[in-house]
């Protein structure tokens, strides 16, 4: 009997042991690290110019709303832990005076809101990444339609409309901030089918980006494609899973010609996340090297667009359309959620923590007389068609009476000012060569995001995947305002993106960023 007493006095010894280290498993670190999360909706109130065509377009309504989300980061304690806010948000670009010189841009005006209400973050811990949806307002410094766009319209300013949007960002930075919890990362590699390259080449050797490749003078697909999906998934002290990181090779442009406001696959991608994982799990979406990337199908597209229509037989198939839209979805949440048991199970409650951010000059890609000669011809040919429809509108108001009468005045527009721009550029590359960028690197655990404000070609992010030390590299493109980035065969292939009005560097600029991005991240890696 007194054998047995102590059999199992020792079992329940152990047992209470075994209970004890589980909770101190689970909570060694957990006032170490903290997570905050929080999200608003950035949808306008009112008429806006939405981003992304060459033709103006003014709001007709909101297909689904565009939001900011924005996780907050910190390990350590006191003024001297390392932190970091991250903020996604469903816009075409984040303005940051870096291309323009504008002291009023986004990014600046969401940091100069948060040193009043969070002055414990500095500036430079703070970034934005932009999803690049092509049905998002267009903010900037413009205090009116024409100034963009050549015509007048009865819209909220870029100006005004970037106030609106801003205040809303640093609000939700300020709320995540405020309300960081102790908790826990994983990160894990999904894969999904989602971007495509854009760019087919024709036996001459000549790129064209969208051209069919159903005609006989097709050669191939100019580059590669990129279908691997890095996840960050954050949890709090319970192993409770909070919000996803979901960074993705691909624009969100799949609807990107309509004229009402929307986040793209975007929306229906949080939809389907939140209806398997719960409605209160924030999803931060980031955009990956993707500067010759789509959503749009190439090859195959009749094929897609059948298994659109056995998915999804109440809507319409084919490309640009919700059904498309719902296909990605569901690609990304199957991805996401395939490999969370593995997430729950390797969360690090106390991860290398380490952030830098540099302002790095890079190389502007230089324009000859040629180039610059030719884009003046072409302006000025542009210029007399947008003279003559000016004269037109003013001889026959009643013309601006019908249903986007402005579209193809501010085409024309714009593309006269694309072609003075190239003289603009000419003149500012002799006196100053080399354009400054903001670049963030940030080690978490064996993971690292490493940023830059370029429509960068996938064939820079390889580069600097290839030959990371992280076991995972998340790029995030479009953390500011800069143009395509494209290498060398596509400036060989001439195609729109790697034209010099397209571009403000070429393949020397971004091997410069390679290199330097590189370096960034090797210096994380050799802080012990």
């Amino acid at each position: 009997m007194k054998h047995i007493c102590n059999v199992l006095e020792r079992s329940l010894l152990m047992s209470v042991i075994a209970v004890f280290l589980i909770s101190a498993d689970l909570h060694e670190h957990s006032g170490n690290f903290k997570i905050g999360w929080a999200s608003a909706d950035i949808t306008p109130d009112k008429p806006v110019l939405i981003a992304g065509q060459f033709h103006a377009r003014v709001m007709e309504g909101v297909m689904d709303p565009i939001t900011a989300t924005a996780l907050a980061l910190e390990s350590g304690s006191g003024p001297s832990s390392a932190k970091i806010i991250m903020i996604s948000c469903d816009l075409v670009s984040i303005s940051d005076g870096m291309r323009d010189g504008s002291p009023d841009n986004l990014r600046d005006n969401v940091r100069e809101l948060l040193k009043h209400t969070i002055p414990e973050v500095s500036p430079e811990q703070i970034f934005l990444n932009a999803t690049h949806t092509h049905t998002a307002p267009l903010v900037g410094s413009a205090r009116n339609s024409e100034s963009v766009y050549g015509v007048e319209l009865d819209v909220l300013s870029p100006a005004d409309c970037q106030k609106y949007i801003a205040e809303r960002i640093a609000r939700a930075a300020e709320k995540a901030w405020k309300s960081r919890r102790a908790g826990g990362i994983s990160f894990g590699l999904g894969h999904a089918v989602v971007g495509h390259n854009r760019l087919t080449v024709d036996k001459d050797g000549r790129s064209t980006m969208y051209k069919r490749p159903d005609t006989p003078g097709f050669s191939h697909v100019e580059g590669y494609e990129d279908h691997s999906l890095n996840l960050l998934y954050t949890w709090d002290d319970r192993n409770n899973l909070t919000g996803i990181v979901v960074n993705v090779p691909c624009p969100a442009q799949v609807t990107e010609g309509r004229f009402m406001i929307s986040a793209d696959y975007w929306n229906e991608t949080r939809i389907e996340l939140r209806g398997r994982l719960g409605d209160e799990i924030h999803i931060l979406p980031q955009c990956s090297a993707a500067g010759d990337q789509s959503p749009h199908v190439l090859i195959g597209e009749k094929a897609e667009a059948r298994m659109q229509k056995l998915m999804f037989s109440d809507s319409i198939t084919g490309g640009q359309t919700l059904a498309h839209r719902k296909q990605i979805a569901l690609r990304i949440a199957d991805a996401v959620t395939s490999i969370l048991p593995y997430m729950k199970s390797s969360i690090d409650r106390d991860p290398v923590f380490e952030h830098k951010m540099e302002i790095v000059e890079l190389s502007r890609r230089l324009i000859d007389t040629a180039d610059v000669n030719n884009a003046l011809r072409e302006s000025e040919t542009y210029r007399e068609q947008y003279n003559e429809l000016i004269s037109e509108i003013r001889n026959n108001p009643d013309a601006t009476l019908k249903p986007r009468w402005y579209t193809g005045i501010s085409q024309i527009h714009t593309l006269m000012k694309r072609g003075e721009s190239v003289k603009e550029r000419y003149e500012l590359e002799k006196i100053q060569p080399r354009m400054p960028v903001e670049v963030h690197v940030l080690r978490i655990g064996d993971m690292v995001i490493a940023t830059n404000p370029f429509e960068l070609y996938l064939d820079y992010g390889m580069r600097i995947k290839g030959r990371s030390p992280a076991i995972q590299t998340f790029l995030v493109q479009l953390a500011g305002s800069g143009s395509y980035l494209p290498p060398q065969r596509s400036v060989a292939g001439g195609s729109y993106g790697a034209v010099p009005a397209s571009t403000l560097m070429g393949p020397e600029g971004g091997q410069e960023l390679v290199e330097k991005t590189l370096e960034m991240i090797s210096s994380l890696w050799q802080v012990q």
